[in-house]
């Protein structure tokens, strides 16, 4: 079983879960890291997923025409546009996490403590050996 086979697992499962809130995955994805980055430039988000700058724009319209999202001009300069999280978009973001949270659980308490913490360190080495190793 691969990380792929279970992501591929989840994928529906998570987009279930965000029905309620008429928010896709990637939409959710993108609110995180907006939450965890604060304000913004979208060429910087583009940059953490992986992905070009116009591949976001029709996300990030769809995200400030629900006012989940604000633009923000750079007081520096205007030509930057920077993005954050309305307070709209917090509170939604709160209440989908606390529920993606409670759908998690659901799964990880099928797991031992000591399973629970070998998978947690597992992870932490694969992370480690993936930012540590060059590939030619």
């Amino acid at each position: 079983m691969s990380l792929i086979a279970i992501n591929k697992k989840l994928r529906p499962i998570v987009d279930k879960n965000l029905q309620p809130y008429k928010i896709t995955g990637p939409q959710f994805h993108v609110m995180h890291m907006i939450a965890k980055e604060g304000l913004t430039r979208v060429t910087q988000l583009a940059d953490l997923m992986n992905v070009k700058p116009s591949a976001i724009t029709v996300l990030m319209d769809r995200l400030i025409d629900r006012d989940l999202v604000e633009r923000v001009h750079s007081e520096r300069d205007r030509r930057v546009v920077m993005v954050s999280l309305s307070e709209q978009g917090k509170a939604l973001l709160e209440e989908m996490t606390e529920s993606h949270r409670k759908l998690m659980n659901h799964y990880f308490t099928q797991f031992s403590i000591e399973e629970l913490n070998t998978f947690y360190r597992l992870f932490e080495k694969l992370d480690d050996v993936i930012s540590n190793t060059e590939i030619d």
